[in-house]
């Protein structure tokens, strides 16, 4: 079935509102959190679903893992990779615990982290603490760190576990570092540091939740040895839809959070099988159509122009965006001196003074937004000040910004003089 007309290309801003399900009354500033899908992608979906539900049998047993495969290998297209070295989970989560659940720790083993990884996976690494009495290093990076010095700081943490342990590495089994940060929504060098813990025989981790529709990606000029991403965040496909990415080298190593009946322990050496595809493409009954929904999502991108041209316009927005939102509120955008920090999210410092009322402050953020401005963007507060990240997309344009910035100052106004009046 033909959804679009690749040759018909849209313009970007409001008008796209019409290609999505979105209210009419509503202002969708915060786009990382959970994404959102156009009608013709929900189209698909549906398809998938009654294709499944007309002869259930047919399609698990024979239709639908041979559509999975095409689904991995348009992906791996895109991404620069083999459609064997990618498997699909429900979300980055369940990737990376599958993963970092899987690898065998030794005494004295360590993991190192940033203060700047997303709670969850934050929650996952105190886990392998409890567990597999792992030591945890963690780093916190104060931003807006230029590209350069949060490489020097990872690198200088290295240096000085290996000067302690007199081996290289450190013992560390393995970093867990991010593609874009969660908050603030940044670009990590992430490339930059999986060749640093190559070459100090680190395992690399990657949380790419906000990487692909986000930021270009080239897995195999990168060689992560793990990485995981969102479909459904950035590339408008259906939640939850995410891809796992282990080339061959390490496959051996992981295993499904959830173990299947395709299990297979393949710590000797002489073992030369390989399970991986298996152990991943069936651990329980499941609707598999939101990873099908690839198709159309991709086809829907193509029919804006493609990767670049979405880049172009939603990079674009997020900075002339972001210095409207801060010139409405008289505060600043979090950027390093390079500029390398901001994609598609945007970080703006709001104009309030740090206590002890978070809970408040985040209940009263969300309330208003949602049900009196219609423009709910997430406040968070890095190293003791308050900023937000608003999400730029191809359905949005300045005006988006504008009203939201005028929402934010109105509440951070009413926030701040309940704080003087000692309210809150």
């Amino acid at each position: 079935m033909q959804l679009f007309d690749i040759n018909d290309k849209k313009q970007f801003g409001k008008s796209l509102r019409n290609d999505f399900i979105i209210a009419d009354d509503y202002t969708p500033m915060n786009h990382g959190s959970y994404g959102t899908y156009p009608i013709q992608v929900q189209k698909a979906l549906r398809d998938y679903q009654d294709r499944a539900e007309r002869s259930i049998d047919s399609w698990i047993k024979r239709d639908m893992f041979p559509e999975l495969k095409r689904a991995r290998e348009s992906l791996g297209q895109l991404i620069n990779c083999d459609a064997d070295e990618l498997v699909f989970v429900v979300n980055t989560s369940t990737g990376i615990n599958g993963v970092a659940r899987s690898l065998r720790f030794e005494e004295g083993d360590k993991v190192m982290l940033l203060s700047t990884i997303y709670d969850a996976m934050g929650r996952t690494l105190e886990y392998l603490k409890d567990t597999r009495n792992v030591e945890l290093i963690k780093l916190d990076p104060v931003y807006p760190i230029s590209d350069d010095n949060l490489v020097a700081m990872i690198e200088d943490a290295i240096l000085k576990e290996e000067a302690k342990t007199g081996v290289t590495g450190g013992k560390i089994k393995f970093a867990l570092i991010d593609a874009i940060t969660s908050v603030p929504g940044a670009i990590v060098p992430y490339e930059r540091i999986i060749k640093l813990l190559r070459d100090h025989n680190i395992l690399s981790l990657i949380d790419g939740a906000h990487a692909i529709g986000q930021i270009p990606l080239n897995l195999h000029e990168a060689d992560p040895d793990f990485f995981v991403t969102n479909c459904h965040k950035w590339l408008f496909t259906v939640r939850g839809s995410a891809i796992l990415y282990v080339p061959k080298r390490n496959q051996h190593l992981v295993h499904p959070a959830t173990i299947s009946a395709a299990y297979k322990d393949h710590s000797d050496a002489n073992d030369k099988s390989n399970t991986f595809q298996a152990e991943f493409s069936w651990h329980g009954t499941q609707d598999f159509s939101p990873y099908l929904t690839v198709f159309a999502a991709l086809k829907y991108r193509e029919s804006l122009g493609g990767e670049d041209k979405i880049r172009e316009y939603c990079w674009g927005l997020a900075r002339r965006g972001g210095a409207l939102v801060a010139k409405i509120l008289g505060t600043n955008v979090l950027e390093n001196e390079e500029k390398s920090l901001t994609a598609q999210m945007v970080n703006v410092r709001l104009p309030l003074v740090a206590h002890d009322g978070d809970g408040y402050y985040l209940d009263r953020f969300i309330d208003e937004g949602l049900y009196k401005y219609k423009c709910f963007v997430p406040p968070f507060k890095h190293h003791g000040i308050w900023y937000t990240r608003l999400s730029a997309q191809v359905y949005l344009d300045e005006s988006d910004f504008e009203k939201t910035g005028y929402a934010l100052k109105e509440i951070c106004e009413q926030l701040e003089k309940e704080r003087l009046e000692g309210k809150k």
